[in-house]
């Protein structure tokens, strides 16, 4: 079990964090709720084995969870201060421009459009994820898209 946890962890761990920093765009809050991510996995590892197709998923719900738990509780009211600078693998990489630009967006356009362009799920999945509807996803889509054509002229998507 130990060893499955690992290769998980190994496997996903770069696609939760970056999924948990879209949301909280703080490297420190990313971390934490990695942390509890992987805790909760470990304490359901019992639920998943090796060739389970349903562990990304699982990790991206519970991930979003966390993530919006955070967001909501008292100690983040307040707008925190971050880098982003301090995304691992992003500073020299042509992401980083895209990641600077989505954070003037709200995380309501930022996870469907992360979700979508960087991981490949389809509307229907991320309206799973996020628990909402595939309707809903596909308009955030389209006019996130649309607000990004705006900033960086029509060559980007």
């Amino acid at each position: 079990m130990e060893v499955l946890f690992e290769e998980i962890y190994q496997k996903y761990y770069k696609d939760v964090y970056n999924l948990a920093f879209s949301y909280t765009l703080n490297n420190n809050d990313a971390e934490d709720i990695v942390q509890k991510v992987f805790m909760k996995l470990f304490k359901h590892m019992d639920k998943f084995n090796s060739s389970d197709i349903n562990v990304k998923k699982w990790l991206f719900k519970v991930s979003a969870n966390e993530s919006k738990d955070l967001l909501k509780s008292f100690w983040k009211s307040k707008k925190s201060n971050y880098e982003l600078e301090q995304i691992p693998d992003l500073k020299n990489n042509d992401s980083f421009i895209i990641f600077q630009i989505l954070e003037d967006f709200d995380s309501k356009y930022r996870i469907p459009f992360y979700l979508h362009y960087y991981e490949g799920y389809t509307s229907k999945e991320i309206a799973k994820i996020l628990k909402t509807s595939k309707n809903v996803v596909d308009t955030r889509l389209f006019r996130i898209k649309k607000m990004m054509k705006e900033k960086l002229g029509d060559e980007i998507i």
